[in-house]
């Protein structure tokens, strides 16, 4: 699928075919995205755990239930708990193992390189002491991390792109730790619920947003982004842009699938 139709698909899907398994080399591809995704200083601060619903006992799905993803739990066949590693900086500081910005690596392949001022000199001199160790003494510190939303949302898109319908919402973090086990230095990002649409691939809609100039500005924050319509006529033709929430025949499909 093309790029712009990736991004274009993404709604936010509440409605599985329970009965459908999602095929493993599928799961895969979206893991693979996840670890291809951009992070600072080549750290792995993502992780994820891939949870099949049949594999677990009610009881188990019960203790990983919030409200926003009750019915996603009992319905969805996959779920990727995706976690921030509070302690990868710290490990990847002291341990130095490729391919850590830390241990040299990125340099000595020449992703970083002299024209920007990087050496191996640079990295122990300036960038571990002054900019990786800084701050460690204090110990893991919640808060999120955007690498590791960045390698979540990548994975998304490869779900889209597998012909997955694929829904984001929060766990129980409580319960997440005693079911599958995660460290005490493992913060939630959020879950992915993972399936076969049990609902059209327009659903309701593209989800309406905030109009454009009010979310991106040029030169200064007083100043909106001029949008150009025939860049909007174009990203419309591709497909990302499409129809807008709502389509006259959703409640109709809502009751059926229900």
């Amino acid at each position: 699928m093309e790029f712009r139709q990736v991004v274009g698909r993404h709604r936010t899907f509440q409605y599985f075919l329970p009965w459908r398994p999602v095929e493993r080399d599928k799961v895969q591809v979206v893991l693979e995205a996840g670890r291809l995704a951009s992070r600072a200083v080549n750290t792995a601060f993502s992780k994820a755990i891939v949870a099949h619903r049949d594999s677990l006992t009610p009881e188990e799905r019960d203790r990983l239930k919030t409200p926003l993803s009750a019915t996603l739990i009992d319905t969805a066949p996959v779920y990727i708990f995706w976690y921030f590693d509070m302690d990868s900086r710290r490990v990847a500081v002291q341990e130095r193992k490729w391919p850590t910005v830390a241990s040299g690596a990125l340099v000595e392949i020449g992703a970083l390189g002299p024209p920007h001022g990087w050496s191996h000199r640079y990295v122990q001199n300036v960038v571990l002491p002054e900019v990786l160790m800084p701050g460690l003494d204090a110990g893991p510190q919640r808060g999120g991390n955007p690498d590791a939303s960045l390698a979540m949302a990548q994975g998304l898109l490869a779900a889209y792109d597998e012909g997955l319908a694929a829904c984001l919402a929060p766990f129980d973090e409580a319960g997440a730790r005693e079911v599958l086990r995660t460290p005490e230095t493992w913060e939630p990002v959020m879950g992915m619920f993972l399936g076969y649409p049990g609902e059209s691939w327009v659903s309701a809609g593209q989800e309406p947003r905030a109009p454009f100039e009010t979310m991106f500005f040029e030169g200064n924050a007083a100043t909106a982004f001029d949008r150009d319509a025939a860049v909007t006529d174009d990203l419309q033709r591709s497909g990302l842009v499409q129809r807008q929430a709502p389509v006259p025949w959703r409640q109709q499909e809502v009751r059926a699938v229900s």
